[in-house]
């Protein structure tokens, strides 16, 4: 594939990023949930190329990319201990945290606000190189604003073919889905996005976390706008499939788990036979990616059980039908 890191070796594919980062150009990074768009996050013109690629408004802020706790920190003031604590627990990972900026974050990293998100991924590959760049990283999900997240290079390439010079091809994305934000401008803190972490085991870690009312404080991080994570196709939510008869079925798709009687859908994604939410979270973008291209009228969705990661799921199955959410 065109100027894809796999066609270099993994030294010459960081050392290419980095040069290309340090002239203010965006690359697409692999992490463990999604795939990224990539720029400084110290260069607010590097910054506005990656919103201007993704086609993101610029009141959406992006989350800061860091290799260690320590260097986040070095961006933030007035650390929480709670926050502290969390980073303790979670980093390298899917968490992120949103915390009060020093001035030396741009404020088009934030949409204008005080704060920002942060976080440290848990993928070799992308830590070497912001260790290696000394630098933090905007990286936002690395698609079209609205529509769904890559997990593979595969599907940055289609997405940006020609339109960033180098994907950093770390596999596929072990995760799947992105990270929890969390809050640490409210008391308590907020809850502004379920993720690969789940609610109940923060709330163990800190103690309970408040919930903004749906698509409420919707600048506040990413993936909050009503429609997100949206195929072309659309999507509709169903609590049973007898709710979908035959004669409905033969030009759409169905997305589900576990075992049900899918006669007459023309095409079909289990996102794990066996009920596991990993598996699902893995197979999610993925398999809403495949239907989107399966020259089908309409996908069927089923939610999960309400639960640990299967609560971020559901989340993002509302968010690309465009139903009221977190």
């Amino acid at each position: 594939m065109k100027n894809q890191g796999s066609a270099l070796p993994i030294e010459n594919a960081i050392e290419k990023a980095i040069e290309l980062l340090q002239k203010g150009e965006v690359v697409a990074i692999p992490t463990e949930t999604v795939y990224g768009l990539a720029a400084d996050a110290l260069n607010s013109e590097a910054v506005a190329r990656l919103f201007e690629l993704k086609k993101r408004p610029k009141i959406d802020p992006v989350i800061v990319h860091c290799y260690c706790a320590s260097q986040v920190f070095s961006f933030v003031q007035n650390l929480p201990e709670p926050a502290r604590f969390l980073a303790t627990m979670y980093w390298p990972g899917p968490l992120t945290l949103v915390l009060e900026k020093k001035d030396s974050i741009p404020d088009i990293v934030s949409a204008g606000l005080p704060f920002a998100g942060f976080r440290v991924p848990k993928h070799p590959l992308t830590l070497k190189l912001i260790e290696k760049l000394g630098r933090p990283l905007a990286a936002p999900s690395a698609n079209r604003f609205g529509k769904i997240s890559p997990t593979t290079a595969q599907a940055v390439f289609e997405e940006f073919n020609h339109l960033i010079p180098l994907i950093l091809d770390g596999g596929p994305c072990p995760v799947g889905i992105e990270s929890t934000v969390i809050s640490f401008t409210h008391d308590p803190p907020l809850l502004l996005r379920y993720g690969a972490i789940p609610r109940e085991e923060i709330e163990k870690r800190i103690g309970p976390l408040a919930v903004p009312a749906p698509n409420t404080e919707w600048n506040l991080a990413p993936g909050r706008f009503p429609k997100h994570y949206a195929p072309s196709v659309p999507v509709e939510i169903i609590s049973s499939l007898s709710e979908i008869p035959y004669w409905k079925r033969k030009n759409a798709g169905l997305i589900f788990w576990g075992k049900e009687d899918t006669t007459g859908f023309k095409v079909v994604k289990n996102l794990s036979k066996e009920r596991s939410l990993i598996e699902a979270a893995a197979n999610f973008f993925q398999m809403l990616r495949e239907l989107d291209k399966s020259n089908i009228e309409k996908i069927y969705a089923l939610l999960l059980p309400e639960e640990g990661l299967g609560k971020a799921i559901n989340e993002r199955i509302k968010k690309a039908a465009g139903s009221p959410s977190l």
